[in-house]
């Protein structure tokens, strides 16, 4: 009788991290953290009182165009930013502020100009550059984002972003060995950088050869730094899991049920190693109660989502393992109902119908 599995595979892209608010024009900022905490009403009265015994000054706007950012106010925090460009035009921190709220709601073409005119205002502006950067990576000109990412470095060395984001251009671009060494230096300049680690793990996790180990390493650093991260979980427990290290694979995959308990992906995983284990073991009594527990596993990633076809095969697979050829065969057909070219699925259900 034959069967087919399907292997997962999860494929990481490195985000658009949103920058911090790095802000150093101290005659216009101001702190709400230093403040008392008060009540969003009373915070909002307190802004709107300075800018009432203020009007002419753009320092109130400012104050408030952030705390409206805090609170996810987007539109209010965009007026409130035109209304300090308005108000002090060769103020080039406003024009870059501008422009990181154009690039966070993905208005490339404004948020460009923007972050042209904050260089234009200030040639020391390193975070317009990786602002910039970041607009051409995104669209894609690698050419155009690398440009931008060096000329930041070339203000201040020590810049941790642009390092991160010329391995994700290297990393796009399909150079690896770029990608790992810019990496690396941005952890360099920033220890604690979770994001570059995951980079890391994730690219010797497809290494060939003795430093493919160093995959683990990279992704326990992230962990250290943020303990409940699923992303780094789950990339952990893949390469684990690649590895045919299943018991410590799976264990990943309950830590991030215990975070996240509608995670479907992780059921997917943990139902997929029990097929493994089930391949390893030839005691056919405990042969039988792991593919129980797989299609346990295979079940809960389709309740939580009922169009995951990969689910639907290999619970039937399971299914035809055990002898249930029934079962298997509405699984099969299922997955080819959600997905009329599934492969696995076809050629599994011509198999059994044959």
């Amino acid at each position: 009788m034959k069967y087919f599995l399907y292997s997962f595979v999860l494929i990481f892209f490195g985000g658009c991290y949103v920058d911090n608010d790095n802000v150093t024009k101290k005659n216009i900022i101001g702190n709400l953290s230093d403040k008392t905490i008060l009540s969003e009403r009373q915070n909002m009265e307190l802004l709107n009182k300075e800018i009432r015994e203020n009007p002419d000054s753009p320092n109130g706007y400012f104050k408030r165009y952030k705390h409206y950012l805090d609170i996810g106010e987007i539109q209010k925090a965009r007026e409130d930013i035109n209304m300090c460009i308005n108000m002090s035009p060769e103020t080039p921190i406003f024009y870059q502020e501008k422009a990181k709220l154009l690039y966070n709601l993905a208005e490339f073409d404004n948020c460009e100009q923007y972050a042209l005119k904050s260089i234009e205002l200030d040639s020391s502006a390193k975070e317009s550059h990786l602002l910039l950067g970041k607009i051409y990576l995104a669209i894609p000109n690698y050419g155009m984002a690398m440009d931008q990412f060096n000329a930041a470095l070339r203000i201040d060395k020590f810049y941790h972003e642009p390092y991160f984001y010329k391995g994700l251009t290297y990393t796009r671009a399909g150079d690896t060995v770029n990608a790992v060494s810019s990496f690396i230096t941005a952890t360099e300049q920033f220890s604690d950088y979770y994001e570059a680690y995951v980079e890391l793990g994730i690219l010797y996790s497809n290494h060939e050869g003795a430093d493919r180990n160093r995959a683990l390493l990279y992704f326990d650093n992230a962990l250290q730094i943020e303990p409940n991260s699923i992303e780094a979980l789950l990339a952990k427990g893949i390469y684990l899991q690649n590895n045919q290290n299943l018991e410590l694979a799976d264990s990943c995959y309950n830590q991030i049920l215990n975070l996240q308990s509608d995670f479907e992906v992780a059921y997917y995983n943990k139902g997929y190693i029990h097929l493994l284990s089930y391949q390893n073991n030839w005691n056919v009594e405990k042969r039988d109660s792991v593919l129980t527990l797989a299609i346990e596993d295979f079940t809960s990633a389709l309740n939580i989502n009922s169009q995951y076809v990969q689910s639907y095969h290999n619970r039937g697979v399971c299914h035809e393992l055990m002898g249930d050829v029934l079962s298997a065969k509405v699984d099969y057909s299922t997955a080819l109902k959600i997905d009329p070219f599934f492969a696995l699925s076809e050629n599994a259900l011509k198999s059994l119908n044959n």
